[in-house]
């Protein structure tokens, strides 16, 4: 004798469905925010630079939609695991795997509903990225501030940013281009296949770059000469050289500042700016200069400090401080006009100082009670 016939769940009235999901939908807001922290904390940790960590609850308009797509067999709220989304974006498209084995790391992920959708069609283009669908790990819940988002599934998603601009102008009318004459599909196309040839002409260009950076800092290393001091030379030369620190050290201390090893790129530039106003061209040309001056920059700077310029902010000074002070003293010895074409080459409005004659004059006090060994 048979069984009796297994009972197919019905599908729950679309009204029904949005009257619970108002009643969670507080909770998915909160969860969005925590669960966005958590994955910001968690790449910073890994030390995976990103572009931005977006977290988004489904709005009704949507969920609506969603829910009763006919293509889909949606019976109950819980069968939409996106109501809770996150979207992590990375700069290059590369990027992308190294913030997925964070997101697996620190995710319960269910495999089954999860979908790399960089494996397409060789001929199609489109969206590109993973989405995971997963769920806090349940030792993360047992903590009072996550026990509140037990069970609650969401979607990650991981893209580069120019796939993401992608997918966002894609979005607005995405579900109507087919309907679009053949010559706008073509176009849209097109487009996508060069946002696609951009993504890894990026990756390519980074790779030219950090290899250039590479030979650079190895010629720094090897001390070749005729190496021009700019931005892409400074920096090894700033981490790599002994006088540096050195010098650092006393400049700091000269300015009652604590010497800090960071240094952003704009600084380095900075740096580069000023040794090159201050005549020096060449890395050999800087390192004779910090090796002849390395008594002077710090009195100068000690005594400018002391006596003419406004008090700094409480803070750290970067590596690489003696090459700025050093500029100005060189600078300064030559004379005020010398002075004031620096200042404004590194973007000081000089109209309201009144101490650039006196500056001029300690240069050349300094100068004079602290002589450059042969």
């Amino acid at each position: 004798m048979a069984g009796p016939e297994k009972q197919e769940t019905p599908k729950a009235d679309v009204e029904s469905v949005l009257a619970e999901f108002d009643a969670r939908e507080d909770r998915l807001a909160s969860f969005c925010a925590k669960t966005k922290s958590l994955i910001e904390a968690s790449l910073q940790d890994a030390n995976i630079r990103y572009q931005s960590v977006q977290a988004r609850v489904k709005t009704k308009n949507k969920l609506r939609e969603k829910y009763l797509n006919p293509a889909k067999n949606y019976k109950r709220l819980d069968d939409i695991t996106d109501l809770a989304g996150l979207r992590v974006i990375t700069y290059y498209e590369d990027e992308v795997d190294h913030v997925a084995k964070v997101i697996r790391r620190e995710f319960d992920i269910d495999l089954v509903n999860s979908v790399d959708k960089r494996d397409t069609e060789p001929d199609r283009f489109g969206y590109s990225g993973i989405n995971y669908v997963c769920r806090h790990l349940a030792k993360r819940t047992s903590d009072v501030e996550y026990k509140k988002f037990a069970g609650i599934y969401c979607e990650i998603q991981i893209t580069s940013i120019l796939r993401h601009a992608w997918s966002e102008i894609e979005h607005e009318w995405y579900d109507l281009k087919e309907a679009y004459p053949d010559s706008v599909k073509r176009r849209f196309s097109r487009t996508l296949a060069l946002l696609e040839l951009a993504d890894a002409e990026f990756l390519d260009i980074r790779k030219q770059r950090t290899d250039y950076q590479k030979s650079v800092a190895v010629r720094v290393e090897a001390k070749v000469a005729d190496l021009t001091i700019d931005a892409v030379s400074l920096r090894p030369f700033i981490e790599r050289e002994p006088i540096v620190r050195e010098i650092d050290a006393f400049v700091a201390a000269a300015l009652g500042r604590e010497l800090s090893p960071g240094l952003e790129d704009s600084e380095v530039e900075r740096r580069s700016t000023v040794a090159n106003g201050a005549g020096l061209r060449t890395l050999q040309e800087l390192r004779d200069a910090l090796t002849k001056n390395k008594t002077a920059v710090p009195e100068f700077a000690r005594r400018c400090s002391a006596e003419l310029w406004p008090p700094a902010p409480k803070g750290k000074v970067h590596n690489g401080i003696c090459i700025h002070h050093l500029g100005l003293f060189l600078t300064s010895r030559q004379g005020k006009v010398e002075l004031i074409s620096l200042l404004e080459k590194i973007g000081v409005n000089v109209a309201n100082l009144d101490y650039l004659d006196r500056q001029v004059a300690i240069a050349q006090e300094v100068w004079a009670n602290y002589p450059t060994p042969e």
